[in-house]
């Protein structure tokens, strides 16, 4: 018969985990047009729009674009719960292995139109969890676009 021992069936209470996590990557600038950035990274934003369209949010209200946006996010595109995922994910749609000329007609684009480029990163944990370190590796990836990190990071 097999027994376990009561320090092999701990009764302590596993750490607090992510509630919610996704990232986005973002570009603004007042010369930015939408879809010149659409054919560059040949992905579907989740919005776009140049300075001064008339574009409607939140309960349908519209309002006129103080600068021109383009932003594609991994909101409801990915199960997971670990922010990098989210952000490898999002950095292997725009920029697959081996696209580095995709990457010197996006970087040509930003000077050209004075494009910038920033990640928001949201996540959201238990009380008491501890938030995400964002690896190296996609921190060295945003800096090449150049892609600020902002994090918006909360717990309960």
């Amino acid at each position: 018969m097999n027994r376990m021992s009561r320090s092999a069936t701990s009764m302590k209470k596993p750490e607090p985990g992510t509630l919610q996590t996704y990232a986005s990557l973002r570009f603004s600038g007042d010369e930015l047009e939408p879809q010149r950035l659409t054919a560059i990274l040949n992905a579907r934003p989740e919005v776009a729009y140049r300075k001064g369209d008339v574009f409607k949010v939140s309960r349908g209200h519209e309002v006129r674009g103080r600068t021109g946006v383009w932003v594609i996010s991994s909101k409801g595109d990915l199960p997971s719960l670990d922010l990098n995922e989210h952000l490898d994910y999002l950095l292997g749609l725009l920029f697959p292995e081996g696209s580095e000329a995709k990457l010197n007609r996006l970087h040509e684009l930003m000077r050209e139109c004075n494009i910038e480029a920033d990640a928001p990163c949201f996540w959201y944990g238990e009380h008491g969890a501890k938030p995400p370190v964002i690896r190296e590796d996609i921190r060295d990836r945003l800096a090449r676009i150049p892609a600020e990190i902002w994090a918006d990071f909360d717990t309960d």
